[in-house]
């Protein structure tokens, strides 16, 4: 497979990079991602604020399952070519009840700082508006996030303010498609 190839096998669309594959998540993947996500390393940067549930990680994946079937695309797991570990989840959904699409993306600690969460940005975002056709992505995070908002400018997005949201004081990105 050729670098940033997207295949479509049985209507699900995938994505391959060097070093990891973006396909759909799963029920089955529900274990596997709950590893993930029950640490609160993770869970800190989520809506919830710190690690998740089984029946709470459950609810997500199944959340990311049925915005895929509404909308036929979403999140992907992020898988490692070489282990076929999931070593996360990186994709695109539509903010709450609006026309705004976001990037959202997280990765298991020990895949941090390694440059996965911009390989699997940079496909997710290609996807979007080269296939989507989209004009314009957001991004949401958490206002203390550095380390994700420093993934975020290495993909391009701008800065446009922070905001309270739901109690939470989030900082929001875009990045406009430049071939719109």
């Amino acid at each position: 497979m050729r670098k940033n190839e997207i295949i479509n096998e049985n209507s699900n669309i995938n994505i391959s990079t060097m070093r990891i594959l973006m396909r759909q998540l799963a029920v089955e993947d529900i274990t596997e991602f709950y590893e993930i996500v029950k640490k609160n390393s993770v869970g800190q940067w989520l809506g919830i604020g710190n690690g998740m549930t089984f029946e709470e990680s459950e609810q997500y994946v199944n959340k990311i399952l049925k915005h895929w079937n509404q909308h036929s695309f979403g999140v992907w797991a992020v898988v490692n070519n070489s282990t076929k570990e999931i070593m996360g989840h990186c994709g695109l959904r539509y903010i709450d009840d609006t026309k705004d699409i976001e990037i959202i993306y997280l990765l298991d600690p020990k895949f941090w700082g390694m440059g996965y969460a911009t390989e699997a940005g940079n496909a997710a975002i290609k996807f979007a508006f080269n296939s989507l056709k989209i004009n314009k992505l957001a991004a949401r995070v958490r206002t203390n996030n550095f380390k994700s908002k420093k993934v975020l400018v290495k993909l391009g997005f701008q800065f446009i303010y922070d905001k309270d949201y739901d109690g939470r004081k989030l900082s929001y990105y875009e990045l406009l498609n430049q071939n719109s």
